[in-house]
């Protein structure tokens, strides 16, 4: 078979690579051997600049198309498992709105998903590494977004299911028997990756628009990385290098935050070649007639009084005699073409990891003044400069879920802040401590021997 790219999907650990290979493993269960959509085959993927960058805007596309991308799938899922929102006029994922995942094959479209950009990066991180044809400044810019995008992946598939196989090169059969990593170590190469990226990037974006990583949006993610790690010292500087970039302002008017044209945003998915997709937070979550997916009682009355947010990101709908009130953050259900792009990373999230990181190390008062930007702009009333740690860590907890919901962030910082079982067990009955764990996928489990399954399932 001539050299090529292919997918392959296999029963040898489950992971899907686009690979450039030669022959058929004994193992596969079947493959896949047209071209992706952006692939570039191995040849000459890393020849000149245009297919060089066409690797790499392939690895973006896949977190962007569709219902079912690693983007949208993070935001759904996540808020359904926590205390957010959920389809009301379906039951079709009931499952994760009671927390009641079997240890079936019910994710394994996510997880492979995501283990696929992964298995990307990995290719694009050893052709990038190796080539000689590309200048040294794309060239770093290219290896630092590979980099950037593992991690991205890795943060996803941890928070979600715990322990992972840390794959970061392109044995395929090595990597297809590899053992679940700790969290510890996973975390630690997303640092690798995201240090080593931050200093290959370049501080300007690469393309029109902000939906390609530069060193600033490295320094976002790794200000989260190192805030899950409990590096506060760490979290601070990453977070204050990106608040200190004067491209990035929060935006007083928030009615135009989640716009593609928003200086808050830091990282945002891209659109563009996908002429028929509106963000999908506005096609999915909008409802054209009767409601689709609605915010828990909970959080709908979490709102402090006169919360602007409450006004500009919610909206009430009645059905079946009861009031709901769905997520309007992204307001445009049919496609405007450049309107409003799915942001992952804005401002408003890194003066809230600031505000925390400053907490634990008992400089409270510059906490303070970080939550107060956000406060401040939802025109709610600000903490008081002597704030103690205490109830600035309390405020911090409150802030994430208004000013971030449906961000993908509620369902793991929950997680990390050891409050899922006190919070979630008052409004899900059937709550289990365990199900703070998805379960790892059957399929995935049969191909690899030593692949075992979260605890309880």
């Amino acid at each position: 078979m001539t050299l090529r790219h292919i997918s392959i999907k296999n029963t040898c650990g489950g992971l899907i690579f686009l690979a450039a290979v030669s022959g058929m493993a004994s193992c596969e269960k079947f493959i896949d051997i047209s071209t992706p959509p952006n692939a570039i085959g191995s040849d000459n993927a890393y020849v000149d600049s245009a297919s060089a960058s066409a690797v790499i805007s392939g690895i973006y596309s896949g977190l962007s198309s569709g219902s079912r991308s690693v983007f949208f799938n993070s935001i759904k899922y996540g808020a359904m498992s926590a205390d957010e929102g959920y389809y009301v006029s379906t039951t079709s994922f009931d499952n994760f709105k009671n927390n009641t995942l079997a240890a079936g094959n019910e994710l394994a479209e996510m997880y492979l998903n995501i283990y696929t950009r992964i298995g990307r990066t990995n290719y694009a991180i050893e052709g990038l590494t190796a080539t000689t044809a590309l200048s040294a400044s794309l060239r770093n810019q290219l290896l630092g977004e590979a980099k950037f995008l593992r991690a991205w992946c890795y943060f996803q598939m941890t928070n979600f299911f715990g322990k992972m196989p840390l794959v970061t090169n392109t044995n395929a059969i090595a990597n297809s028997q590899l053992p679940r990593a700790e969290v510890a170590d996973v975390y630690k190469q997303m640092v690798t990756d995201l240090t080593e990226a931050k200093e290959l990037m370049r501080s300007t974006y690469p393309s029109a628009g902000r939906s390609r990583a530069n060193r600033y949006v490295a320094a976002a993610l790794l200000a989260k990385v190192y805030l899950y790690q409990g590096n506060w010292e760490a979290s601070e500087a990453a977070a204050s290098e990106v608040i200190g970039n004067v491209d990035y302002s929060l935006v007083n008017d928030l009615s135009q935050v989640f716009l593609n044209n928003s200086s808050e945003t830091i990282w945002h998915i891209s659109l563009l070649g996908l002429p028929n997709q509106a963000a999908i937070q506005a096609s999915e979550f909008v409802p054209a007639s009767t409601p689709t997916f609605v915010l828990y009682d909970t959080l709908a009355n979490t709102f402090e009084a006169n919360d602007q947010r409450k006004v500009f990101w919610t909206q009430p709908i009645t059905w079946q005699g009861k009031e709901y009130r769905y997520p309007y953050k992204y307001k445009v259900r049919q496609t405007i073409a450049g309107t409003e792009y799915p942001i992952v990373f804005r401002l408003a999230e890194m003066y809230l990891i600031r505000a925390e990181a400053r907490a634990n190390q008992n400089k409270t008062e510059d906490g303070v003044k970080d939550i107060n930007e956000v406060r401040g702009r939802a025109q709610i009333g600000l903490l008081p400069l002597n704030t103690g740690k205490e109830a600035l860590l309390a405020a911090l907890e409150h802030e994430h879920w208004v000013e971030l919901f449906t961000e993908s962030d509620r369902w793991f910082n929950l997680k990390r802040l050891n409050k899922a079982t006190e919070v979630l067990s008052l409004i899900k009955p059937q709550w289990q401590s365990f199900q703070q764990l998805y379960p790892i996928p059957l399929q995935e489990r049969n191909a690899n021997p030593v692949l075992d399954d979260n605890p309880d399932y």
